[in-house]
């Protein structure tokens, strides 16, 4: 048997990524004790997360030199009752910074967080000749400090959050971290992977600093269990090809521009070539509401409408592998483009206010007349372009055009 043990596990991926590296069933089994999973060691191979990595050691009967020096064990090959021990998480994030060409040498790290994936990276960075490294906790040790202390760290170069704070489902929670207290910051790196983006990753990537979350790291640790457990040797595209596929398949595709500019049928179209899930916030609202969007416009207001618009995307933005298409005004409010960053690429169909022009605006509350069509596209239109991933010039009539010029985008964004 081979497979994931910890105490809950909906956020994780490895089920899906170990099922594709090797065609052996791969289980998530998720324990509040250990003793009796260890007493009968009926399994070939596993991987453990949190919050066992550091607890699962006295199981072990030998343990690599990382294992060993982090004092953290993530996966565990178990031949004829001896069990082995190995830290596949270190080889994990040496790759991700690798890949990203971050350098540690000579800089200041804040670590944030004090477990047994903060011990991980502290291995690392020490192993990489990092300038100073800090620890920052909520309940911090000797040694380190505590996380509203970090303001007086002004020379922190490279930030990397180890703590699950922000971690799907709660995916609001954030750390107290003032990003604009760090004068010197280069990057900012959170080793959650569910969201792809978390609060203080979107707070950094909108000061402009390079940001990177853990989802390459759970690949690449992933193949370096695989072939642990199964003695395979992947080739050195394999963790980036799967990242990839991967990445394309769990992404959202979000799809925004003014009224009348398509988003639903390509939304459709998408859901169909990527087989996701398309998922119209307006028909959600109106399935909810049992109500039109124009009789919640006449009968409530349009901000009681914009605020059921806010809870919708604030939801469905948890979730995965979506095809996603919002009302022309979502992008109004900055928290529904955090919310919808977080797992989505956003894509912007760029219809030109000519063409807008020629369409008949039915059932569209804000557009009761053709004059109304410039009023919001002066109002929206650099706002679509601010927030858009991918922009998507749609100047013609041809279907078949513009769903190319998607494809190839999105296969471009992907690849970058």
């Amino acid at each position: 048997m081979y497979g994931l043990i910890g105490k809950k596990l909906k956020h994780s991926y490895s089920k899906e990524i170990h099922e594709k590296l090797h065609n052996k069933k791969y289980n998530l089994i998720e324990l509040n004790e250990l003793d009796s999973f260890f007493q009968t060691k009926n399994f070939k191979g596993i991987n453990i997360t949190i919050p066992y990595k550091n607890d699962v050691i006295k199981y072990c009967d030998n343990l690599s030199d990382v294992a060993n020096r982090t004092r953290s064990v993530n996966s565990i090959v178990n031949i004829d009752g001896v069990l082995y021990g190995y830290n596949t998480d270190y080889s994990g994030l040496e790759f991700l910074l690798k890949h990203n060409n971050v350098i540690l040498k000579n800089k200041i790290i804040l670590i944030l967080g004090n477990g047994s994936t903060s011990r991980t990276t502290q291995c690392l960075c020490k192993d990489q000749k990092a300038k100073k490294i800090i620890i920052s906790a909520r309940n911090p040790k000797d040694d380190e400090i505590a996380i509203y202390d970090t303001k007086n760290q002004p020379n922190i170069n490279i930030i990397i959050n180890t703590t699950p704070v922000g971690m799907y489902p709660n995916n609001a929670d954030s750390l107290n971290i003032d990003l604009n207290t760090f004068n010197k910051l280069e990057t900012v790196i959170d080793l959650i992977y569910n969201p792809f983006e978390t609060k203080i990753l979107y707070n950094a990537r909108k000061r402009k600093i390079k940001t990177i979350n853990g989802f390459l790291m759970l690949v690449h640790q992933a193949v370096k269990s695989s072939e642990l457990f199964h003695q395979n040797f992947y080739s050195k595209n394999t963790t980036i090809d799967l990242y990839k596929s991967l990445l394309l398949k769990m992404s959202n595709f979000v799809l925004i521009g003014m009224p009348m500019s398509g988003k639903s049928y390509y939304a459709k179209l998408l859901a169909e070539i990527y087989k996701k899930q398309a998922m119209d916030i307006d028909k959600l609202i109106e399935s909810k509401t049992n109500k039109s969007i124009a009789e919640i416009f006449k009968s409530k207001g349009e901000s009681a409408f914009r605020t059921l618009e806010k809870e919708n995307i604030k939801e469905i933005s948890k979730s995965h592998n979506l095809a996603i298409s919002i009302g022309g005004g979502a992008i109004l409010d900055k928290k529904n483009i955090a919310y919808l960053k977080q797992n989505g690429i956003i894509i912007f169909l760029d219809v030109p206010l000519d063409m807008l022009k020629t369409f008949n605006p039915k059932n569209r509350p804000l557009l009761k007349s053709k004059s109304n069509i410039e009023k919001l596209y002066n109002e929206r239109y650099h706002l679509y372009k601010k927030y858009a991933d991918i922009i998507i010039p749609k100047n013609s009539y041809d279907e078949s055009i513009t769903l190319n010029k998607i494809e190839v985008k999105i296969n471009e964004y992907i690849n970058s």
